[in-house]
């Protein structure tokens, strides 16, 4: 018969040696004094070698830009209003992002030049977006140049270049670029941050076209102003000295004023058109309204005719025996309504 145990205590060497695979928890309780010897003792596991990593793979910062591709984005102009030489998006977004940039550069006269780079990668000072616009963009149509991080909107730039740039001050850029971030950090996925960008840049450009359109109106109209008060005013023709008697020379040495010219009725009543019209409609409204008020008081009326006694025959011995018979059956109905007499008995059948 096998005896109970107490559970065993653990010292410090025995864990060790437990984690090391040299002892096997439990052999000594199954039977007293008993040890399996024949069960192989769990080897400890061999110690695994860190991966060895290359140069390549160390000096790998993602903050840094390829030389070959700073090249590609600072050395040559590029036809296309996008420019992702490091083919940060699909191909598929690619293709739709150009699109509407093309759809926008033939609807406005603003053009837009999106350059990509990675969120977290840093532009070296020596290609500042600053350089690349006065390099590039100096002696182009005005042209809206974005340095784009995809997957950080808040660390996007925006500077103006070519034709008109130096007439949007500063506080225009900013405003426009802090409504483009704020739509772009509205979503979530980077591709689409990058549409939503687009098209609020998209909108405002086309506000700012639109003002400038009308600062250029109100230059020209200035300056034709200008041009009309400049147009110096033709000389008076001064006829000679004629003698004449003392009074008349008098006269004549008053200052001659040019009559001023009345201006005609029309004009005079020009800013009171509208209230004649309207009076004019509403006198015609009431004269129609009186109008047709009488017709149809006058369709509606009733006439009554008096009833009078009349004696039988009007009053000779006997009748004639021929002739029409007058008589009115009720004083309420027309005449041309009792016109037609029919005789009494057919009235009983």
């Amino acid at each position: 018969m096998l005896c109970a145990q107490s559970l065993p205590s653990w010292t410090p060497e025995e864990l060790k040696a437990l984690k090391k695979g040299e002892i096997i928890a439990g052999a000594d309780i199954l039977v007293d004094g008993y040890v399996d010897n024949t069960l192989p003792l769990i080897a400890p596991e061999p110690e695994v070698a860190p991966l060895e990593t290359s140069e390549s793979d160390s000096d790998y910062d993602p903050a840094i830009i390829p030389v070959e591709y700073l090249e590609k984005y600072f050395a040559h102009s590029s036809k296309h209003y996008l420019i992702d030489p490091q083919k940060l998006l699909g191909k598929q977004e690619r293709i739709d992002r150009e699109g509407f940039l093309d759809y926008h550069a033939k609807d406005s006269a603003i053009d837009i030049k999106i350059y990509l780079f990675d969120a977290l990668q840093q532009i070296p000072a020596s290609y500042s977006i600053e350089k690349l616009v006065k390099k590039r963009y100096e002696k182009t149509p005005l042209t809206a140049v974005v340095f784009y991080f995809l997957g950080d909107p808040s660390r996007n730039q925006l500077v103006f270049g070519g034709e008109g740039a130096s007439e949007i001050d500063a506080n225009t850029v900013r405003k426009m670029l802090e409504s483009a971030r704020l739509k772009a950090m509205e979503r979530s996925e980077p591709s689409a941050q990058l549409e939503a960008f687009i098209i609020q840049l998209s909108i405002r450009l086309f506000w700012l076209e639109k003002e400038q359109a009308e600062l250029a109106g109100q230059v020209v109209e200035a300056k034709v102003q200008e041009d009309a008060k400049a147009v110096p005013e033709p000389e008076k023709v001064v006829d000679p000295p004629v003698l004449a008697p003392k009074k008349a020379t008098e006269r004549h040495k008053k200052p001659h004023t040019i009559p001023e010219i009345e201006p005609s009725l029309f004009l005079k009543l020009k800013p009171y058109i509208p209230y004649i019209c309207v009076g004019i409609s509403g006198l015609t409204l009431s004269v129609i309204a009186l109008l047709m008020t009488v017709i149809l008081w006058k369709r509606g009326r009733i006439y009554r005719f008096p009833v009078f006694e009349v004696p039988c025959r009007l009053g000779a011995d006997y009748a004639a025996g021929v002739g029409a018979v007058i008589a009115f059956h009720s004083n309420v109905g027309s005449p041309s309504s009792q016109r037609d007499q029919v005789p009494d008995y057919l009235r009983r059948i």
